[in-house]
């Protein structure tokens, strides 16, 4: 079927609040409203308030398309939707990730038609991050002649690499033949080319493709398939699918294998939000999120905790980036007030499906995950439900590895004390009200600290027997029937496990940023590890303070308003990479066996009264790159050094300013603030210098700096450019303090999607046309319009030289 773009022209409004406004799709309709201070689900959601969207749009069907199949496909929208043709409801969805389709037939006229799109997302409690609201991915009308390719009717499968053989199944309605071209994508060349009888609506045809270029995320190398389907020797349809050629296997003694080729995941769990524009997925946006996560040197990603967007799948197998797709945060037990837990049985499968079909193309995709933190998946009920999502993918995908990712001691908690190990929840529950009570009672404990006794002799050790008991009760039925046992912060514990079942394969599916470099040494002669997920790699909005950051044990709102972000990444959510990361580079290194050598100083921005940050093990520290304060001359701060030296020393002005010994790639050393040079010296056990790097104060001048990588935008509404704004002196070097406040003023082809800073307690909105920099950063966000021309966009603030940045539209 022919996809023509739907996202212009929406009249978008608030049901509860009345505010209204004309749209262009992908909308977060949740980013710019006024935040709640206080709630029980403040940390969770950051105040912000969900609402009843409405999205009302003229579908004119003129007589060339009478009698054809007219189907309007959503990528995604959140949540508990509705869908209405003239007036008529033609579909529902209760969840917020997965794909559906309408089929317009049996509503549609001739001449004008009304689609009304509604999604009542809950005031407060739907979600446990923030998840925007709306239709916050892209819209498409699907137009099928009277035979046509069916949505999601073109798949292809590699069958072999030695030689490389893929096989293409093509799913019609009507046609009698289908023409198969297969295309390199970055040359265009033709490399085979076929046809195949449709018999029954299907036709499958398998091809050898002589020197194949592989895919990897090291080498991403992409195909194009265009099928043509044939009806009495005339062309109905035409579609083009993007694919790569790869295998997939594990082996506890080789790991995971990629093309036959030993491959560790380097992994970081992502929410969906794109910071300052909030959550809209489209190529465009995704593709800049992609580009940022592999410079910074991950080679896979997380969606957390939801089947990720169709344009981030297509951006991770253009940069190189490994996927685990989610299917769940929560299965038939609800964590909060997410409306989705009361369809989720009716609705599972569906939406199983949904998540499926659309990965399956993409060879980013290589595991999936059947939900995360699910406490009831150890259970009679729970393990029926894990193994009925498992066939569900396997059904549609059985090249691709299963795993769950599970908090395990909610899987024993939520067992102990009931008979869900040998009774079906359901059933106990419903015989009388004592069992609802006690259920209830039981698993409200769960989620505010229940903790299981142990015996004296084993209080202390890190994998105590009780849990190694409990923990096995409550895996061994579902574990068996996944391809990957995934484990959530049990780092500690990879070799009794390993111990306990040799036969699988471990996956870190999520982990903590200050176990990572023991976790890569351990990886590194422990094949049956294959990945580590670090929580998180790039900060979001929501989950406010997740690392529970303070600078005094008095301080008691550390995750009250006005915190915005969860603020445990090594990427901000503004896209800047964080001098942390510079850890995860010499311990990656030490792990493949191509060590990283160097010395990398950061600072801490002089406002803390000389107090290091007390963290969790999210951060583990709060410097940034540069040595520019201006102002906070003679303030105490500290110095982070990052480097495989043995000791590090620090100078200040040529003054030395401390000594500390290096523990897994990191020093911390306390000093006093003064402009000018920061000298760092690594020396090895010998006391011989091995490193010499400095910092230098900026110069007294004050410009505002922008960057970006794109100064052309396609026009229609659906591209954007990512400026990264500084305040810097002439050579570059940014000046992180004091804050200043930029006004920007957008002319021309383009209008502001959103500008801001990435400060965890920003108050300010990001729809804003003046934002206080943090850091010395802030990022605007240009998204193109319908029309084509020229974009001007001026930056100024009071002691800056005023800066300007020309776009085109084409």
């Amino acid at each position: 079927m022919k996809a023509i773009d739907f996202n212009c022209n929406w009249h978008f409004s608030d049901a509860l609040t009345g505010r209204e406004e004309n749209v262009v799709l992908p909308h977060d309709a949740m980013i710019n409203t006024k935040r709640v201070p206080g709630g029980h689900t403040y940390f969770l959601l950051a105040g912000f308030q969900g609402g009843d969207y409405v999205y009302r749009k003229t579908l004119e069907v003129t007589p060339e398309l009478e009698g054809k199949k007219l189907v309007l496909e959503f990528e995604a929208v959140y949540c508990m939707t509705e869908v209405f043709v003239n007036g008529i409801k033609a579909a529902e969805k209760a969840y917020g990730f997965t794909p559906f389709a309408v089929d317009l037939n049996p509503y549609i006229r001739v001449g004008k038609n009304l689609i009304e799109v509604i999604a009542r997302v809950p005031k407060e409690g739907h979600g446990r991050w923030y998840t925007g609201g709306g239709i916050y991915r892209p819209v498409h009308l699907l137009v099928g002649e009277s035979s046509y390719i069916k949505r999601y009717g073109v798949r292809v499968t590699t069958k072999s690499i030695h030689p490389a053989v893929v096989e293409t199944e093509i799913l019609t309605c009507g046609g009698d033949e289908a023409e198969i071209a297969i295309y390199e994508k970055t040359t265009d060349r033709l490399v085979v080319f076929g046809t195949a009888a449709i018999q029954n609506g299907r036709a499958v045809r398998q091809f050898q493709i002589d020197h194949a270029l592989l895919w990897s995320a090291e080498e991403p190398n992409l195909y194009l398939a265009t099928v043509k389907l044939l009806e009495n020797g005339a062309v109905r349809d035409t579609i083009t699918e993007q694919f790569g050629i790869r295998t997939l296997a594990v082996d506890p003694e080789r790991g995971l294998l990629i093309n036959q080729q030993s491959v560790f995941l380097r992994g970081g769990c992502i929410h969906n939000d794109m910071g300052v524009i909030g959550v809209i997925n489209n190529d465009a946006t995704e593709l800049e999120r992609a580009r940022k996560i592999k410079k910074s040197g991950f080679n896979a990603i997380r969606s957390a905790h939801h089947p990720m967007s169709r344009s981030l799948m297509k951006a991770c197998d253009e940069v190189g980036l490994y996927v685990m797709d989610e299917a769940f945060d929560s299965w038939f037990r609800m964590k909060n007030r997410n409306p989705y837990v009361q369809h989720f049985e009716e609705d599972f499968k569906t939406d199983t499906t949904a998540m499926v079909q659309d990965a399956y193309n993409h060879p980013s995709v290589v595991i999936y995950s059947i939900g995360n933190e699910i406490p009831e998946a150890g259970s009679v009920k729970g393990v029926r439900i894990g193994k009925e999502i498992v066939d569900t993918i396997h059904s549609l995908d059985n090249a691709r590895l299963t795993t769950l990712c599970p908090s395990v001691h909610w899987l024993r908690e939520y067992l102990e004390g009931t008979p869900y190990l040998t009774r079906d929840e359901d059933e106990w529950i419903a015989e009388n009200a004592a069992n609802r009570e006690k259920d209830w009672n039981h698993y409200v404990k769960i989620f505010t600290g229940a903790v299981n006794n142990l015996p004296d002799s084993e209080k202390g050790q890190v994998y105590p027997e009780t849990y190694v008991r409990q923990d096995e009760e409550a895996t061994r039925r579902l574990y068996p029937y996944l391809d990957i046992a995934g484990y959530n912060y049990y780092e500690e514990r990879y070799e009794k496990l390993h111990e306990l079942h040799p036969e699988r394969v471990i996956l870190g599916t999520e982990t903590r940023h200050t176990m990572m470099v023991n976790t890569m040494r351990f990886a590194r002669t422990h094949p049956y590890l294959i990945g580590d997920f670090v929580w998180t790699l790039q900060d979001h909005l929501g989950e406010a303070n997740c690392c529970n950051l303070h600078y005094d044990e008095s301080e008691k709102n550390y995750k009250d308003y006005p915190w915005l972000i969860n603020y445990g990444g090594v990427i901000d959510i503004n896209g800047t990479i964080l001098p942390a990361i510079h850890r995860y580079e010499f311990a990656w290194g030490e792990y493949s066996g191509k060590p990283k050598h160097g010395l990398f100083l950061a600072s801490q921005p002089p406002i803390h009264n000389g107090k290091a940050p007390l963290v969790e093990s999210y951060r583990w520290t709060d410097t940034v790159d540069g040595w520019t304060y201006e102002g906070f001359e003679g303030k105490k701060t500290f110095v982070d050094a990052y480097t495989d030296a043995d000791t590090v020393a620090v100078f200040i002005n040529g003054k030395h300013a401390g000594t500390a010994k290096v523990r897994d790639y990191f020093a911390k050393i306390p000093c006093t603030y003064e402009p000018g040079k920061l000298m760092g010296i690594g020396y090895d056990r010998n006391g011989q210098e091995l490193y010499r790097t400095t910092l230098h104060t900026a110069g007294h001048e004050n410009i505002i700096t922008v960057r970006t990588e794109r100064k052309e935008l396609d026009s229609g509404g659906q591209d954007f450019a990512f400026l990264d704004v500084s305040i810097t002196d002439r050579e570059g070097n940014i000046k992180l303090l004091p804050d200043r406040t930029v006004t920007i003023q957008v002319e021309g082809a383009g209008r502001l999607q959103g500008f801001g800073s990435a400060y965890y307690k920003n108050e300010e909105s990001y729809d804003q046309n003046h934002h206080k920099t943090w850091q010395g950063r802030l990022r605007a966000v240009i998204r193109s319009t319908e029309e084509k021309g020229s974009i001007r966009v001026t930056f100024s603030s009071e002691d800056c030289e005023t800066a300007a940045v020309m776009l085109e539209a084409k």
